[in-house]
C-alpha cells in the first residue's frame, strides 16, 4: 500500500481553486510542477535519439543543453513557491488584521488632540447639503 502512495505523490494533488483567475495560475504552477519532476524522460529520449544519430558528441551536448534547461525551470519553480509564500503570508497578515480589528474603523475623523468631532463630515453633493442650499434660495422653482 505504501509503494502504491509513493507513485502517486510523483504527480502533484489536483486541487484546482473555483475562482477562474486563481485557477489560471494554479494550473501553470502546476503544470511547471509537473514538468521540473518528470523533465528526465524527454531529456533522456534526447539524448538517446542523438547518441544514436550523431553519436557520444551529440548525446553530450544534449545532455548538457538539457540539463542547464532544468536547472532553469527548476529556479523558476523556486521562485514561483517563494511568491505564492509571501502572498500566502500577506493573506494571513490581513486576515488577522481584520479578525483583531487593528484597522481604525471609526467613520468620525479624529481631531488633533485624538477626540472625535462632534460636526458630522459633510461632504459637497449630498443630499443634505442639496436640500440645504434649495431652502436657502427660498425654494424657488427651477432653481438646483
Amino acid at each position: 500500500m505504501k509503494r502504491k502512495n509513493r507513485r502517486l505523490q510523483w504527480i502533484p494533488p489536483w486541487e484546482m481553486p473555483a475562482d477562474p483567475i486563481k485557477a489560471v495560475f494554479w494550473f501553470l504552477y502546476w503544470l511547471l510542477r509537473v514538468v521540473v519532476r518528470f523533465y528526465w524522460l524527454p531529456l533522456l529520449a534526447g539524448v538517446i535519439y542523438e547518441s544514436l544519430l550523431n553519436g557520444l558528441i551529440g548525446g553530450g551536448i544534449t545532455l548538457l543543453l538539457g540539463l542547464v534547461l532544468w536547472v532553469v525551470l527548476f529556479a523558476a519553480l523556486r521562485v514561483v513557491e517563494l511568491l505564492r509564500g509571501v502572498a500566502h503570508v500577506l493573506a494571513t497578515v490581513e486576515q488577522l488584521q481584520r479578525e483583531f480589528s487593528l484597522v481604525d474603523n471609526d467613520p468620525l475623523p479624529r481631531s488633533s488632540e485624538g477626540e472625535p468631532r462632534d460636526e458630522p463630515r459633510v461632504v459637497e453633493g449630498t443630499i443634505v447639503y442639496l436640500d440645504e442650499k434649495r431652502r436657502e434660495r427660498g425654494g424657488q422653482p427651477g432653481a438646483n
